[in-house]
């Protein structure tokens, strides 16, 4: 479990096929340790092989299929990389498990401000219904707030803090994105619905 409070940004620097995964190579100055969950980009991955210059994890097909990793993975790219919550931490954002709900693409930005205001649309709207106006969302693995909601479109607001502490700062429209929305929405769907995903 995370918090969507990024600690670092890595750098992808190789990736190998594994069967019907990838073997991928994260530089960070992160301390990781063999075994450790990584919140990588918003997807929980397990640090494999751990040397002085970062960590080898594995992306599963099933992770390629579901992220923006099996369309977007390449070398040189930057990561948002966030270790586990520990049971003594603070928690500053909000409870993020490191599963990608649905991918989303930015189709528009702009500053207002002092902030930058990010449009993004559900490549799956039927994913809406676990949006809310003011409700937590983790976009590439950061915390968020949704600004505005639109059907199947919504908004988030960035402060120069994340821009500058997070890989966003490299973001551009037609972008994609992970996103994992609120626990809560969709426990209060299977307690009420009894509908399972």
């Amino acid at each position: 479990m995370f918090t969507g409070l990024v600690e670092a940004v890595g750098k992808i620097t190789q990736i190998i096929g594994s069967g019907t995964g990838r073997r991928v190579f994260i530089e960070t100055d992160l301390d990781v340790s063999p075994g450790d969950s990584v919140a990588v980009d918003g997807v929980c991955l397990t640090a494999e092989n751990v040397i002085e210059r970062g960590f080898w994890t594995y992306m599963s097909r099933e992770t390629l299929e579901v992220s923006k990793f099996g369309k977007t993975l390449r070398a040189s790219s930057k990561v948002n990389l966030e270790r586990a919550l520990l049971a003594n931490s603070r928690l500053g954002g909000h409870f993020v498990l490191g599963h990608v709900d649905s991918i989303g693409r930015i189709t528009a930005m702009h500053r207002e401000s002092d902030s930058f205001i990010w449009d993004i649309v559900l490549l799956k709207p039927e994913f809406s219904k676990y949006i809310v106006y003011k409700g937590s969302i983790a976009v590439d693995g950061v915390s968020l707030t949704v600004n505005s909601l639109s059907g199947s479109r919504f908004s988030i607001r960035l402060i120069p803090f994340t821009i500058s502490h997070t890989n966003f700062s490299d973001r551009k429209i037609g972008d994609l994105v992970n996103l994992e929305f609120d626990i809560i929405a969709k426990y209060v769907e299977k307690l009420t619905l009894g509908s399972v995903r």
